[in-house]
């Protein structure tokens, strides 16, 4: 079983790889996404008539703003794990 240490030192023969790069090319595709999704329920919300669905729709749109500011600050910082973490945590539903 490799330590910890092993695992990251074999991760660094890959830092100047394609592979790396394409990793913020999905980032990127996801944020576009999220944002479209906020403006979409944007949209909706102003169209609705109901306190319910209106209050829905806002917690949608909330949670998708909340999906961008994390994605921001994982893709922010260095490659580090926690960043890992914090852009697999934009990916969550209500």
């Amino acid at each position: 079983m490799k330590t910890f240490q092993q695992v990251i030192d074999d991760m660094e023969q890959y830092k100047n790889k394609d592979d790396v790069f394409e990793a913020s090319n999905i980032t990127s595709g996801l944020a576009i996404k999220k944002h479209q999704n906020c403006i979409n329920y944007g949209k909706k919300l102003v169209k609705t008539r109901t306190s319910t669905d209106s209050e829905k729709l806002l917690a949608k749109m909330l949670v998708e703003v909340a999906s961008l500011s994390l994605m921001a600050v994982a893709t922010s910082g260095e490659k580090s794990l926690l960043s890992a973490v914090a852009k697999g945590a934009t990916l969550r539903k209500i």
